[in-house]
């Protein structure tokens, strides 16, 4: 990662020139911003659910959170090969920010809040958020996409904050970003799992976003990133949350506390 992307932690909020450099880039890391409390608390968290959910057969939801898993290919020669296979492992937890308060007690923090401030302004809401558990020896790959891709009907002032629990390195597939291109809007999308053309991406653009536990990667919804495959024999777990300047449209009987702001202008 470029050092003219990268701060170090603890800071109030972004200056003038970090706060340029964010617009200009689309993103930014802030080391360290997570204490080593917050990283094991994810870590213990990440224990618990692995013990409660072992022997799962299929994905499930649990308390509004949807829980996925992955077949994993153990022979590292051929990732295509009918090999060996190790069925049920944990892939990611959509929306556990609801449902487990130590989650929410690592990640949504006022060091956190005043950095998310600061790129979107005093109306913090929660949008999204997920615990991604990428397994050693064949955690699949994320295409290159847009988050914004994915609610594109909303307002665009967001910010997606990515936290390294576990190391993130080139070798356990970290996330490569391209430096810039949020400014040219919306790109199309195509696929199930909505992804773009990577033969598209200029090779120069092209910036890998290696990370220490209790680093925090904030970036762009409409920056594009992604990640490579984790075919090494490190685990790279991590927690992802977007936060948005007013509240998504919910429905009739969403929990009251998705329309609270996280922090607002009144103080809230």
């Amino acid at each position: 990662m470029s050092s003219n992307a990268v701060l170090t932690a603890p800071t109030k909020s972004l200056s003038p020139e970090q706060l340029a450099q964010y617009r200009e880039q689309g993103f930014l890391i802030v080391r360290g911003l997570l204490g080593p409390e917050e990283v094991d608390r994810v870590q213990r968290l990440k224990q618990r659910i692995e013990g409660e959910v072992a022997g799962a057969d299929g994905d499930f939801q649990r308390d509004g959170a949807d829980y996925n898993f992955e077949r994993v290919d153990l022979n590292l020669e051929n990732v295509n090969s009918t090999g060996q296979i190790r069925h049920g492992v944990l892939r990611k937890i959509q929306d556990i920010h609801g449902s487990e308060s130590e989650f929410r007690a690592a990640c949504v923090t006022e060091n956190v809040l005043d950095i998310v401030e600061d790129i979107i302004g005093p109306e913090i809401y929660y949008h999204s958020s997920k615990l991604m558990f990428k397994p050693a020896r064949g955690g699949r790959q994320k295409p290159w996409h847009q988050d914004f891709a994915y609610w594109s009907e909303q307002n665009p002032n967001q910010v997606t904050v990515w936290y390294a629990i576990d190391p993130a390195t080139r070798e356990n597939g970290c996330v490569k970003t391209s430096v810039g291109s949020h400014k040219r809007g919306l790109r199309p999308h195509f696929g199930k799992e909505l992804q773009l053309d990577p033969t598209l991406i200029p090779a120069e653009s092209i910036v890998y976003a290696e990370m220490q536990p209790g680093d925090v990667l904030f970036f762009d919804v409409l920056t594009l990133h992604g990640s490579d495959p984790n075919f090494s024999e490190h685990p790279r777990l991590s927690c992802i949350v977007d936060f948005q300047c007013e509240p998504t449209p919910l429905r009739k009987d969403a929990p009251d506390w998705l329309r609270q702001p996280l922090r607002s202008a009144g103080g809230v």
